[in-house]
């Protein structure tokens, strides 16, 4: 889809309604509904359209282009092998040569799992725990060499990105390794200069990221599977039927199975006991060689979780308060309040001035939390309080030259 735009995709499909831009970190997204008389409406009644946000930073590693091409593979080379997942089709945009293809990705119409009621917080009703349960048995019993040819390291020429050498002794480690070293080595370093002063007045000292990144746990070996690495509630849509949908598989990887359940575990927040319950039924669902020794490992993969997301929570909010900052001064330049003026402007501008005490204090309970989780696995003694984490944030915008 690079190099189109949103307006000729459209066109090309023959919409009859669009909505969007959908709430997404790395790309704009639109749900088109087809229009009946489309060719495409024969197999499709809702695509889903993307385009990449203009300098996103990835905090995840990836092995494939494209989600595009995960889903292509999953259906040409296995199937029904994983069900309810979103079909692909291409459609051509320019005549050639090369002809100019954009991908056509099906939108699950339904409700994400966040949104379905599943009794107290956090739990998942069991109906969903068996679809989840068939998901990951699914992704076991694919072979996974066979989709490592069409993907590359998330850092061109970085052998230490490249899942594709997966050694026949101590391939688990290894991979860990390597996603220590992306993060670590790539995508915070990208941010260092900003963010290791932040991260120092957070009480978290730059040598406390380096020690832990340079942990090497032995991890047991277990054979290399497709993941789809990205498994929270925003990514299950439940149907009208009561089937759940997987989405969203751009940060599909090939590697150690057990990191597919440590992500899903973080990202999802069940209760202990349905987490106890979660883990064995993974266990079961991907077999005696994909769980060994998963108890004892474990561990590692939820503590390199928890750093990480401590890194991508405070890049993630310094962000977001920045990009809200930066909306209402344009909001001002179009007629409300300019900078420096003491005249009231319309009524929307102060509304907006009035919440950034709000915004502020909402970044920092994530940030927050994401001290609290991490400081274990960071060998901290304690954390600041939620007044320091504000106070710490602010200082950051404003030393940053941002307000």
């Amino acid at each position: 889809m690079r190099g189109t735009s949103q307006q000729a995709q459209v066109g090309v499909v023959g919409a009859d309604r669009v909505e969007g831009p959908l709430k997404g970190n790395h790309h704009r997204t639109f749900a088109v509904r087809v229009d009946a008389s489309s060719a495409l409406a024969k197999e499709f009644r809702w695509l889903k359209l993307r385009e990449p946000r203009d300098g996103v930073l990835w905090y995840d590693m990836r092995w494939f282009p494209s989600e595009d091409v995960v889903l292509r593979l999953l259906r040409d080379r296995f199937g029904d092998a994983v069900r309810r997942v979103p079909r692909v089709c291409e459609q051509q945009v320019q005549a050639g040569p090369p002809p100019v293809l954009i991908a056509l990705i099906q939108f699950i119409e339904g409700a994400t799992l966040d949104r379905v009621r599943g009794g107290r917080a956090g739990r998942v009703a069991e109906r969903f725990l068996r679809q989840i349960e068939e998901l990951f048995a699914a992704l076991a019993s694919i072979d996974a060499d066979r989709f490592v040819e069409y993907g590359s390291p998330a850092v061109d020429g970085c052998a230490d990105c490249n899942l594709a050498a997966y050694p026949e002794h101590g391939g688990s480690s290894q991979f860990l390794s390597r996603l220590l070293h992306f993060t670590f080595s790539h995508a915070y370093d990208q941010q260092r200069q900003d963010m290791d002063g932040l991260l120092t007045d957070l009480g978290v000292p730059p040598e406390k990221l380096a020690e832990f990144a340079e942990r090497r746990p032995e991890l047991t070996d277990r054979p290399r599977k497709l993941l789809h690495g990205d498994l929270h509630r925003k990514n299950f849509v439940v149907d009208r039927a009561g089937g759940l949908w997987t989405i969203d598989w751009e940060l599909a990887l090939v590697g150690d199975p057990l990191y597919d359940l440590a992500t899903h575990l973080h990202l999802m927040g069940y209760p202990a006991d349905q987490e106890a319950e979660v883990i064995a039924c993974w266990e079961r669902a991907v077999g005696p060689d994909a769980a060994a020794g998963a108890r004892a490992d474990l561990p590692h993969y939820r503590a390199y979780k928890r750093v990480q997301s401590l890194c991508t929570d405070v890049l993630r909010a310094t962000a977001r308060l920045t990009a809200a900052d930066a909306a209402e001064v344009e909001t001002s330049a179009d007629g409300g309040v300019a900078a420096g003026s003491s005249t009231a402007g319309p009524a929307a501008t102060p509304a907006r001035r009035r919440g950034a005490p709000e915004r502020l204090r909402a970044a920092a309970v994530v940030v927050g939390r994401a001290l609290e989780a991490a400081r274990p696995h960071l060998e901290l003694d304690k954390t600041l309080p939620l007044p320091a984490v504000e106070l710490a944030l602010q200082a950051f915008l404003q030393r940053t030259g941002r307000r």
